[in-house]
């Protein structure tokens, strides 16, 4: 199964938000799991074994970003299927990139 988790940005909350990691993995202990965070909150992420892959955006305070980091997830929609997306951030930002990631997938 593979999940995309969408949480962008926040220092404090994306440290608090890795919890859920756990409770995947127990769950479903050979669960593939990304996450898509802000470039600069990346460092946060790094080593810890219960992700598979960190994907980087640059959406914050960006705008001529906007555009090749759409391109960057259509992309990635095309080549990775995910079973579940995984909204964390529960804002407009975060919503647009977990319905780029998969339009028919379930989205939590």
């Amino acid at each position: 199964m593979r999940i995309a988790i969408v949480k962008l940005s926040a220092l404090g909350d994306i440290i608090h938000a890795m919890i859920v990691l756990q409770y995947i993995k127990k769950s479903i202990p050979d669960a593939c799991i990304d996450w898509f965070v802000e470039e600069k909150f990346a460092a946060i992420l790094e080593n810890n074994p219960d992700i598979n892959t960190i994907y980087l955006l640059r959406l914050k305070n960006n705008l001529s970003h906007l555009f090749t980091e759409y391109k960057k997830l259509k992309q990635i929609s095309r080549t990775q299927s995910y079973d579940i997306i995984i909204d964390l951030q529960g804002l407009i930002k975060s919503a647009i990139v977990a319905r780029i990631l998969g339009k028919k997938l379930r989205r939590i």
